[in-house]
């Protein structure tokens, strides 16, 4: 299920303008992070995870879920988490080595609804 939630970010590399990102695996952190986009579009009480593949429904590799929202004591309320962060280790890149791949990231409901996000296209270099 495609909603159209936007491109995930990569925050330690530079936007591009190209439609494709290379990445030097050589140059990586050990670890990614990849931006969720802040959104209204999707709930408190979801999560969130990253994926590699071109199929969504069925990904090549899938990353840790991360909740979109938190408890408000105070407020007695879900509330909404900015800066959403999903981490990709680099060791889950090297077998896309001198290839393209699809990053999203995919949300978890209670309803067995899981929509997913547009893609940003991994180039994968040594």
């Amino acid at each position: 299920m495609s909603t159209n939630y936007a491109a995930p970010t990569l925050s330690q590399i530079a936007a591009s303008s190209s439609d494709i990102l290379t990445l030097q695996l050589s140059t990586l952190p050990d670890v990614l992070t990849a931006l969720v986009p802040d959104s209204s579009d999707f709930p408190t009480n979801w999560s969130v995870y990253p994926i590699l593949g071109d199929d969504p429904e069925t990904p090549l590799w899938a990353g840790e879920e991360v909740d979109t929202g938190t408890w408000d004591d105070a407020e007695d309320e879900m509330e909404k988490l900015m800066g959403i962060e999903l981490q990709i280790p680099k060791e889950a890149l090297r077998p896309y080595l001198n290839t393209d791949v699809e990053l999203r990231y995919k949300f978890v409901d209670e309803s067995s609804m899981e929509p997913f996000s547009q893609v940003l296209m991994l180039r994968i270099e040594a």
